[in-house]
């Protein structure tokens, strides 16, 4: 019989996305200008970014169309972002309105809205999700709340929404704790064999209004050390939170769910 395969041909390829959300209150919009030249920076360094503007934002900022086609001509993807299930069909047709093209990323709910999520219309136009991004099991973000996994999975349920079940509908992209320094630990678990899975899924997420990691000092050039740490790994690529999970499907659709705290 032929012998194993040594560990050095390990075949786990760790997807690093990186992700803005912009909510409804003016408080916390980016400034157009510095969100553009962040935007333009992390895309030199090649890598893929996308933004979830929710209805506050899209439809008071005076600038919105114009930072959607920028960021887009970049290769920017607009996830749907809103803290109103009902208003996902509504903010991908303010999108489309403003020349773009809103993707099939549901980016950031409540678990116990999982059961209600589907395709929606709006003003004749129909938006369908495809792929989940974050989750919370209580409104807020409070220590605890968030679902902090990485790697990918499909739930088929709010009872069960970190169990994989393939008879479920949506992919669900794990996000990770968006730490520089735990992007680092996992890309270095990956490297030591610690995980078979063929694809794993990471994403940095960094506040609209300081252009820094949440929860985090952590800025750009920050950032840029740890694009240049990960580039080190044959088996890291750069991709949004969607091209993630269709490059998960393309990989055989096996879970891989990682708890990180």
């Amino acid at each position: 019989p032929t012998a194993a395969h040594p560990a050095e041909t390990n075949t786990t390829l760790l997807y690093i996305s990186g992700t803005t959300h912009i909510e409804s209150k003016p408080q916390v919009w980016p400034d157009v200008d510095a969100f553009l030249a962040f935007l333009q920076q992390v895309t030199a360094l090649g890598m893929k970014w996308s933004v979830g503007a929710d209805i506050g934002w899209l439809e008071g900022e005076p600038r919105a169309a114009e930072l959607i086609q920028a960021s887009e001509a970049l290769g920017v993807q607009w996830d749907i972002h809103t803290h109103s299930p009902q208003d996902r069909a509504k903010a991908a047709y303010l999108i489309t309105q403003m020349g773009g093209h809103p993707n099939s990323v549901v980016s950031g709910m409540l678990v116990s809205e999982f059961n209600n999520i589907g395709p929606q219309t709006y003003q004749g136009f129909t938006w369908t999700p495809q792929v989940l991004w974050g989750g919370t099991n209580c409104p807020g973000h409070r220590p605890g709340c968030d679902d902090l996994a990485a790697g990918l999975w499909i739930p088929l349920s709010a009872e069960q929404y970190t169990t994989h079940n393939p008879n479920g509908q949506y992919i669900r992209v794990g996000g990770g704790t968006h730490q520089l320094d735990d992007g680092r630990i996992l890309a270095q678990s990956i490297a030591n064999g610690q995980y078979t899975y063929p694809v794993i899924s990471f994403t940095l997420m960094v506040a609209p209004s300081t252009l820094k990691i949440v929860q985090s000092s952590d800025g750009i050039s920050e950032i840029i050390d740890f694009v240049n740490d990960m580039n080190r790994y044959p088996f890291v690529r750069w991709v949004n939170i969607e091209e993630t999970a269709q490059a998960w499907s393309a990989a055989g659709s096996v879970p891989s769910r990682i708890e990180m705290e």
